[in-house]
């Protein structure tokens, strides 16, 4: 009598091997997407919390006789200061104890104006870098630099002096709100790694008033969003932008870690003419 119900054969052992080259293929095709997903969402919330930051001073100064936070009103005083537009610390630095060196951005300035417990959101794309215990340059910036320069500070008024640092632009005088930088994503490269840096430095150093010095500032503008920078404008606006220039004694590294600038080699897109 003939079996009309044969058992299913099995898969052959080469049958197997080229089903699972296939699935190994298909995968290899999908990580860079997924990759390239994963990193368009982190840019995505870097860029909420960089407009975030940009709101947060405008309202603040609509509170201050329409002045922009200071960059760093006492950055004079001792190893830089206490002050930044991002935190507070107890010394102006190298203090023995360590904590006395650590910015607290539960005390800087912005802090009633940030919906994060007044600290400042950290860039989900800088996690995991050095910021060194918080004991040089500053711990707590979220990985964003100011516009230190001309917003946060008038060096173009008063050149590299403690009066510069301690007068901010005010909303009516930066006449090119959608062209005028605020913030860009910020940081250093040291021996360490990247650290924070709270600065975002233009091309060339204003060291007295009038036109910028030929003095080169070291780059801090950091292209991390698949090598591209999130810029918040003075109107609240952001933009990604692509680096266009790296210099610097240490240019090969700063172009490995994607810091430099973007735009021309000038400071039209910092300062307020």
């Amino acid at each position: 009598m003939r079996d009309h119900n044969p058992q299913p054969q099995a898969f052959s052992l080469i049958e197997l091997l080229v089903v699972m080259a296939v699935i190994v293929v298909l995968i290899g095709l999908m990580l860079p997407a997924l990759r390239s997903g994963r990193e368009s969402a982190r840019a995505s919330v870097c860029g909420s919390n960089a407009r975030q930051l940009a709101m947060a001073n405008t309202v603040f100064a609509r509170d201050h006789e329409q002045r922009y936070v200071l960059a760093a009103e006492d950055i004079f005083v001792g190893f830089g200061g206490r002050n930044r537009w991002h935190g507070v610390r107890n010394s102006p630095g190298l203090s023995a104890d360590p904590q006395d060196n650590w910015f607290d951005p539960t005390r800087g300035p912005l802090r009633q104006y940030i919906d994060n417990g007044g600290q400042v959101k950290r860039c989900p794309s800088f996690e995991g870098h050095a910021d060194l215990g918080g004991t040089a340059f500053e711990a707590g910036t979220g990985g964003y630099g100011y516009n230190q320069q001309y917003v946060g500070g008038r060096n173009d008024l008063f050149g590299f002096t403690p009066e510069a640092a301690r007068t901010s632009a005010t909303i009516e005088q930066v006449h090119r709100q959608a062209e005028t930088i605020m913030f860009t994503d910020a940081a250093l490269a040291s021996a360490a790694g990247l650290i924070e840096y709270s600065f975002a430095e233009p091309p060339f150093f204003q060291l007295a008033p009038g036109e910028p010095s030929g003095s080169q500032p070291v780059p801090s503008i950091h292209f991390r969003h698949s090598r591209r920078v999130n810029v918040v404008w003075a109107d609240g606006h952001v933009a990604p932008r692509r680096r266009t220039f790296t210099r610097g004694g240490e240019a090969s590294t700063h172009a490995a870690a994607d810091i430099g600038w973007f735009g021309p080699v000038a400071n039209e897109l910092f300062d307020l003419k």
